[in-house]
């Protein structure tokens, strides 16, 4: 089985939710171009990208508050594309809260449940608000609770019709950083607890790699990656993923030298892994936290000649700027970020330096077709 479906392709039967070539237009905006992905029963899927990528429109689709123009999506191997949401037994948490403002904590929980005794109604409000820790809320109105406490009843009132599918659409990017970061681990947790499949839209990064089980990465409305967090980080499927998923520094214009030998401005590289077959010039790509410092002659083509122009500390980490020169000493325009601990920048005395030759670790470095646009570390050093 393989970890991701290609456009055109039936999901198996183990599959809980499955999209099938599904395509959106808006006018002649294209915000959904063929894509295909099927998620497994209890797991939790983050759809991830740049703004306008179409991540949003995917899950209103799923959700059926948005009618695509072709494809399929079935739940539990039943066809629901032209179902309303009501059928489709789902829960829906929005970026915005969506809580009645004149009822209390409770009434806002039970709204989804109508068709309870209210004994059964109550009982059922005051598990959900007890499994998100907010029982000694459930009186209050939600002016009178925090962000965090509101969007916990909004995944209370999600969860109280029992769905069988959870849709989470940046439910988090209201919050200040420690009220989201906490939350995200409360909300993986009720997750797994209750067993309830997931999809989770969101742009931040951070979200995606800690809570989910595999990430969904759009761009431009094409589904371009579909793997577990290590994998999309580790083994990137083009430059566009490797340089949105965290910091990635690019080498453009390299040449191929051999099945695993590459230059760059007259530095041969040698890389871990093959090189494929490039029809022309093609990127080389490294994290900066996979740069060393390091004069041992075990690489020595791997060694590059840079001069450090910045040094910025981040706390546990410093991210140092460097800009690479030539083999003959001349500037290029090209620059890399190198991560180190604090104190490795003050043992080496970074500060003090003019000139710094880093190692390029073989098998961290990445090669990927020349993109339509130019990827390059001129100027900023920044991926």
């Amino acid at each position: 089985m393989t970890s991701s479906l290609l456009p055109g392709q039936q999901a198996g039967s183990d599959y809980f939710l499955e999209v099938r070539d599904v395509g959106k237009r808006f006018g002649a905006f294209t915000a959904l171009n063929k894509v295909s992905m099927g998620v497994r029963p209890g797991e939790f899927v983050s759809v991830l990208g740049p703004s306008g990528c179409g991540k949003t429109t995917l899950l209103r689709v799923i959700a059926g508050l948005e009618p695509q123009n072709e494809g399929t999506v079935w739940i539990n191997g039943r066809n629901v594309s032209g179902e309303p949401v009501a059928n489709r037994n789902m829960g829906i948490v929005f970026q915005s809260y969506a809580l009645f403002p004149n009822i209390n904590v409770t009434n806002n929980v039970q709204y989804g449940l109508r068709r309870l005794t209210p004994a059964a109604r109550r009982k059922r409000s005051m598990d959900m608000l007890d499994l998100v820790g907010l029982a000694d809320q459930a009186d209050k109105f939600p002016a009178q609770l925090s962000g965090g406490q509101q969007q916990r009843v909004a995944l209370a009132r999600a969860l109280a019709p029992n769905p069988s599918l959870l849709l989470l659409d940046e439910p988090l990017s209201a919050l200040d950083a420690r009220v989201r970061q906490r939350l995200r681990g409360e909300i993986r947790g009720i997750q797994k607890k209750l067993g309830v499949t997931t999809v989770m839209v969101t742009h931040d990064q951070e979200e995606a790699l800690t809570m989910a089980d595999r990430i969904v990465v759009m761009n431009e409305g094409r589904l371009v990656q579909f793997s577990p967090p290590e994998k999309v980080y580790a083994a990137p499927a083009d430059a566009f993923v490797a340089g949105f998923i965290g910091a990635m520094n690019f080498l453009p214009q390299c040449l191929r030298h051999g099945p695993r030998q590459a230059s760059f401005l007259n530095y041969h590289l040698e890389l871990g892994a093959l090189l494929p077959e490039f029809r022309e010039d093609f990127v080389l790509a490294i994290r900066p936290e996979h740069i060393r410092v390091d004069q041992s002659p075990e690489h020595p083509n791997n060694r590059v000649r840079t001069k450090v122009r910045n040094i910025e500390f981040r706390g546990s980490v410093s991210r140092v700027l460097l800009h690479i020169q030539t083999p003959d000493g001349q500037p290029s325009p090209h620059y890399l970020e190198m991560e180190l601990q604090p104190k490795s920048v003050d043992q080496l005395r970074l500060q003090d330096m003019g000139l710094l030759e880093v190692h390029l670790p073989p098998r961290h470095l990445l090669a990927f077709p020349r993109p339509e646009a130019a990827v390059s570390n001129q100027r900023t050093g920044m991926a």
